[in-house]
């Protein structure tokens, strides 16, 4: 005989009755862990755009300049942890992203120089060939490529692009395809400086241990209160991993404001209609714990079973939803978000964390509709009636 107080009891013999109920679980796990990876796309996109600057440091002077000032380079050379200070030139490829199009970066460097980034940012060519000298060519990371859909041969940037920032006046043909960690593009520094000679040179800097160049950029332009660095904020604008984050990240606080809102809403609404759904599931089996209570088992035992079996069945239920979601962003993550620019992570714990009041909700209704059904019912009243 089964014991009527444990919690799978009723799920053996009414599994038909049950899984609705674990549906709407998952289905509430999914909707809700889907938005919020979904919504926090719009920082990791941020993060991936300017990855590369973990490694390396860029400065750009002020508009009265095309070149940093002499005295700000030796500044850079002057502190022990730096490994080398150098010459570059930009042009810049669009993107498509979560927030529009937009510009990435595409680094000219001398061959010596583009080695040694390449290395320092962990990646190297997988297909073509590096830039020609002078040439308009580029090589772009396979993440890039991909986003711009585009191949080997095909032009990167030139004087028709559409939105974000005109790339170059010259149409500039991908020649290779990079591969590494981070979002990556290089070109060669004569074709840049014979090209874009209105465009102001970028000096860039790295350290000798990889683990200082947050406490560097920090010491030489600090993101707040940047008259205390070692650098003149009015001679050069240092485009650091901290300040560029900073610096996009409250251009795009308002979208923050409203995304935070609209998940925020959506995420009480689910909760609160799951646990309203947990209320009529229960209360179609208020007859069950009215017999077991006519019979003589305590109300504490009863609301017991309740709360073992409200956590068993969320529990199953978030991680199949859980695992569901998993699946189907992963799929979903190369073939349809990323080539439109939404770059996510199924695996993103963050998310998760939003799905935690499901359970509480449901098992609130739960725990409340019994009770108090309990405490109006009349034992004697059950056992006359049958």
């Amino acid at each position: 005989m089964r014991n009527p107080l444990s919690p799978v009891t009723y799920f053996q013999r009414n599994p038909g009755k049950v899984l609705p109920m674990g549906f709407v679980i998952v289905l509430c796990v999914f909707l809700i862990a889907s938005i919020a990876t979904m919504v926090n796309s719009i920082d990791l996109t941020i993060l991936t755009i300017y990855g590369y600057t973990r490694s390396f440091t860029y400065a750009i002077p002020q508009r009265v300049s095309l070149r940093i000032p002499e005295d700000q380079i030796e500044v850079m050379r002057a502190d022990p942890r730096i490994d080398r200070v150098f010459e570059g030139s930009i042009f810049f490829t669009n993107i498509k992203t979560v927030m529009g199009r937009f510009p990435f970066v595409v680094l000219g460097l001398t061959k010596d120089n583009r080695d040694y980034l390449l290395k320092r940012v962990g990646t190297e060519l997988k297909s073509g060939r590096m830039p020609a000298e002078g040439m308009p060519e580029a090589a772009l990371s396979e993440p890039i490529a991909q986003n711009k859909k585009i191949k080997v041969g095909d032009i990167i940037a030139g004087p028709t692009d559409a939105g974000g920032i005109s790339g170059s006046p010259v149409p500039v043909r991908c020649v290779g395809i990079l591969k590494g960690p981070v979002w990556f593009a290089i070109t060669t520094k004569s074709f840049c400086d014979t090209t874009f000679i209105t465009t102001p040179r970028t000096t860039i800097y790295t350290t000798k241990d990889p683990k200082d160049l947050y406490a560097v950029n920090s010491a030489m332009l600090p993101n707040q209160n940047k008259q205390n660095g070692k650098l003149d904020p009015k001679k050069l604008n240092l485009l650091s991993y901290q300040n560029l984050v900073a610096e996009l990240r409250d251009s795009l606080s308002s979208m923050f404001l409203i995304m935070g809102v609209v998940n925020g809403t959506v995420i009480f609404v689910i909760s609160l209609m799951s646990g309203m759904l947990a209320n009529i599931y229960f209360t179609q089996r208020i007859s069950e714990f009215a017999v077991l209570s006519a019979i003589g088992y305590r109300r504490s035992q009863l609301i017991g079973r309740i709360v073992l079996e409200t956590a068993l069945l969320t529990t199953i239920g978030w991680a199949v939803g859980a695992i569901v979601t998993v699946t189907f962003l992963t799929v979903f993550k190369t073939a349809v978000f990323e080539p439109r620019g939404l770059i996510i992570n199924p695996q993103d714990l963050y998310a998760y964390k939003w799905t935690i009041p499901i359970p509480f909700a449901i098992t609130a209704f739960a725990v409340t509709t019994i009770a108090y059904r309990l405490m109006k019912l009349d034992p004697v009243t059950i056992i006359e009636r049958r």
